[in-house]
């Protein structure tokens, strides 16, 4: 276990967060060794956040089309999985079904059936249909007040993946009354593996997709063994309090920072553990590590949740799948490792063992 020392303030001031990157990516472009390689760039503003892809390898014209196509995948992505887009795919879904069986396109099954897989094996701490106890808390446009009891306990009757009844070969998806989905915590990652996807179909083989902190390496930029990725001090300052080193794999990162909610004093983070209705208050972030960013968006979320010592036993379960747990400890920060990070994982100078 590792420690950051120097930090204060209260904890509680901290206690927010989902789907918001910690993650920032340390661009090759930083280092003069990298002058004479110089990458491709594409910015925009997708998905509620920022996006930056980032190719070597093609000529401009090469690199400029995967870019705009990458692009174009992650508005088509969008279109389909923002709850905040009225007519948008899962929108309607959540609108209509009603307790009845509703057609959906291909995609848009294929991430309900995958955010069920990650609810099972996190026994429900990462649930995409907590959406009304995030709306209760006064997220989504909710009203920002502190819910009662019986308030959390009459919305999570509605709330439960068990509850989701997927028809395969009928392609539809039926949720019961007053059920409403989420996929903040995997539809970027979704629509990073897509963009990568594309880019990898154009030549690609040096390139990052980062989608606001939800990150797919392609290969490594030239003359190096992996991208450099920056971890964010969780405690929500600019700094850098480590860096990952991966290729060929994803990362996300869910903290309790950036979105939370001040009710009658206290600090209310939007990651809600949806087995008790509760925000969650005893983790700082999760940065998880594997092969594909669906996979770390789901499993960045619902380790969190679940917090090092029950988290820890799901990575250790998937072989691939690695993650750094960040928790309060006094004025400080306590960090644990699950999985095996080799020497790809490096905290700061001033952290120790605990």
């Amino acid at each position: 276990m590792k420690r950051i020392n120097g930090h204060s303030g209260p904890v509680y001031r901290r206690t927010a967060i989902v789907g918001t990157s910690l993650v920032l990516a340390l661009l090759c472009t930083l280092h003069p060794s990298c002058s004479k390689d110089r990458p491709f760039t594409k910015e925009s503003f997708l998905m509620g956040t920022r996006v930056l892809i980032t190719i070597y390898g093609l000529d401009h014209n090469a690199a400029q089309r995967a870019a705009r196509e990458a692009m174009r995948e992650l508005h088509r992505v969008e279109s389909v999985m923002s709850t905040w887009k009225e007519d948008s795919e899962i929108s309607r879904l959540n609108r209509e079904s009603k307790g009845e069986p509703y057609h959906v396109s291909n995609d848009l099954f294929t991430l309900v059936d995958s955010s069920l897989y990650y609810s099972k094996i996190t026994s429900g701490a990462f649930d995409i249909t907590a959406r009304p106890l995030v709306r209760l808390w006064g997220f989504q446009g909710g009203e920002e007040k502190l819910p009662t009891d019986e308030e959390i306990v009459e919305t999570r009757a509605v709330v439960g993946y068990t509850k989701i009844t997927l028809d395969r070969a009928a392609s539809t998806i039926t949720l019961p009354v007053g059920m409403s989905l989420d996929l903040a915590g995997i539809a970027k990652g979704y629509g990073v593996d897509r963009a990568a996807d594309v880019l990898k179909a154009h030549g690609a083989s040096s390139a990052l997709v980062n989608l606001g902190g939800n990150i797919y390496a392609i290969g490594s930029p030239p003359g190096k063994e992996a991208w450099t990725i920056g971890i964010r001090d969780p405690k929500g300052t600019t700094d850098v309090v480590g860096t990952l080193q991966i290729s060929d794999e994803a990362v996300a990162t869910s903290g309790n920072y950036e979105n939370f909610r001040i009710i009658e004093g206290t600090a209310y983070g939007h990651i809600i553990d949806p087995r008790t209705g509760w925000p969650v208050d005893d983790v700082l972030s999760v940065t998880a590590v594997a092969p594909t960013a669906l996979a770390s968006d789901a499993l960045s979320t619902g380790l969190f949740v679940l917090g090092p010592e029950d988290g820890t036993a799901i990575v250790v379960a998937s072989p691939a799948v690695k993650a750094l747990f960040a928790v309060p400890d006094g004025p400080g920060i306590s960090y644990t490792r699950a999985g095996d990070f080799g020497g790809n994982l490096l905290l700061r100078e001033e952290t120790h063992e605990k």
